[in-house]
């Protein structure tokens, strides 16, 4: 028996990556910063928009303080508010994989790095928010991915809402960044990565990689 399926949200359920970069751009290039397509898919793809901010600045050898973090997350924020109002759209198969797990009386969840506003603000305008019944954002941990506190977290809302346990053995997670893939381990649940945003070579620890969600029914999972 299926418990739940936990999603990551960029990347996974909205083709919001290229949206991230191009913001991340921005403010970095306001700062004198450059930012190749291929060293943020390989680097920085997975994490919370502070840790992103903190690795750059640290590989272009610049002092990382927290106030100047701050104040590019809330630049970046409102450059990613404003482009996924007009432009954010959904990946192909997850709002199908959530709509049946859904009707067969799975659980669904996002666990993300990224910031509350803007998961619901996406999720909502392709039709996502509604089939979640617990959200996990960058604010509700103290740890990103790697670490697994935010799947834990996950699975602990989801077994207080409901009023059941959910058994991490008992659980997909849908990834697409190989941190994500290693926090979803580390929390107990198999993992379903997809390559949207890294090859499948970088993926090979989930216990399962497709090209598309759109290859995969609930039935699979179960």
């Amino acid at each position: 028996m299926l418990d739940a399926v936990v999603f990551d949200f960029d990347g996974v359920v909205v083709d919001s990556e290229p949206i991230h970069l191009a913001c991340f751009r921005t403010v970095l290039g306001g700062r004198g910063i450059e930012l190749p397509t291929e060293d943020y898919y390989s680097r920085y793809v997975g994490f919370d928009d502070h840790d992103c901010f903190a690795a750059v600045l640290r590989d272009n050898d610049r002092p990382v303080h927290e106030a100047e973090i701050a104040a590019m997350t809330a630049e970046k924020t409102a450059l990613v508010k404003q482009a996924f109002a007009e432009s954010v759209t959904a990946l192909p198969g997850a709002l199908e994989l959530m709509r049946a797990a859904r009707q067969a009386g799975v659980a669904v969840a996002v666990c993300s790095g990224g910031l509350r506003d803007e998961i619901e603000l996406a999720g909502r305008a392709v039709g996502a928010l509604s089939l979640v019944d617990v959200l996990v954002s960058a604010a509700d941990v103290a740890r990103g991915k790697p670490d697994p506190e935010g799947y834990r977290l996950a699975l602990k809302r989801l077994s207080e809402k409901l009023a059941r346990w959910i058994d991490p053995a008992r659980v997909w997670v849908v990834e697409d960044a190989a941190a994500g893939v290693a926090a979803a381990k580390a929390a107990g649940c198999k993992v379903l990565a997809v390559t949207n945003s890294y090859p499948r070579q970088a993926l090979t620890a989930a216990d399962r990689v497709v090209d598309s969600l759109a290859e995969v029914d609930l039935a699979q999972l179960e």
